[in-house]
């Protein structure tokens, strides 16, 4: 799937404005005494008087110079004022597709402090690396916008034949929306192949499925040890955490040594890409 390199840029930037403020203020706070001289004016205001109890830290202060000075205020103004902010604010907001690099969510909650992330509108593969590394403390999910309903579910097995031997292991999911085998990348085919289908009166329909869940952590812990899943998947947000948390996230006492997923493509027919992500 080819990306639009400007309206990429420009979707993040929209995405992402109360962070980059954020960043932005930390810089003005680290060059900021620099650009005055702090020092300077603090020398300036004590004189060249000797440090007194009531000056000592101003003294002390200037002397340490404008860049570390710069530190100090960057540092409090991230600990004091941004990361207490940004604790109970749940990032991810807004009718926009979420479409950033793991490594910005890293900083999102190990620098900047959130907490909380949403899920919605964000790319299948994000959701895997977010949730298999707890990059944020809490994943919150509101039960108006996924409410659980019970459905059928239908599993259908279809063996490598050429290499009955092979780790590899295709796990289809459909839920949301219908998932067809020519959706499906030509050179998977021949793997080993799960399909778990919810049925549904309508597309689009965004559930929580327990048996779903259920019916899927039961087929990846029927597995053999070492297979690596390659997952072609339109479960919605939470469903997929359900899943991972359950069936993958198991740390050495799971039988998945690879998890593959597959981002499908948002026109046409919908093809999965050829390229799966690597998230484990």
């Amino acid at each position: 799937m080819e990306i639009d390199s400007e309206k990429y840029i420009k979707n993040f930037i929209l995405d992402s404005v109360r962070e980059l403020i954020q960043i932005f203020s930390l810089i003005i706070c680290l060059i900021a005494p620099t650009i005055v001289n702090l020092a300077g004016i603090i020398k300036t205001l004590l004189g060249d008087g000797s440090p007194t109890i009531e000056n000592a830290k101003y003294y002390y202060l200037m002397t340490s110079g404008n860049w570390t000075m710069g530190c100090l205020i960057a540092v409090y103004a991230l600990f004091h004022v941004i990361r207490k902010s940004n604790k109970e604010k749940i990032y991810n907001k807004g009718n926009i597709y979420h479409n950033k690099p793991y490594w910005w969510y890293w900083m999102c909650s190990n620098i900047l402090g959130y907490e909380k992330c949403n899920l919605i509108l964000v790319p299948i593969y994000t959701q895997y690396k977010l949730i298999l590394r707890d990059t944020f403390e809490k994943y919150p999910f509101e039960e108006s916008v996924f409410p659980q309903k019970e459905y059928q579910i239908n599993v259908e097995r279809k063996m490598n034949e050429i290499n009955p031997n092979s780790k590899d292991v295709n796990l289809i999911m459909q839920d949301t929306y219908p998932i067809s085998c020519k959706q499906i990348p030509s050179n998977f085919k021949t793997n080993t192949t799960i399909w778990v289908k919810r049925d549904f009166s309508r597309f689009g329909e965004r559930v929580y499925s327990k048996e779903l869940v259920d019916t899927i952590v039961e087929e990846i812990r029927k597995l053999s040890d070492g297979v690596t899943l390659n997952v072609f998947s339109t479960t919605n947000p939470k469903n997929t955490f359900e899943i991972v948390k359950k069936a993958i996230s198991l740390a050495e006492r799971g039988n998945v040594k690879h998890v593959n997923v597959f981002q499908q493509n948002s026109d046409g027919e919908r093809t999965f890409a050829n390229k799966p992500h690597r998230v484990m």
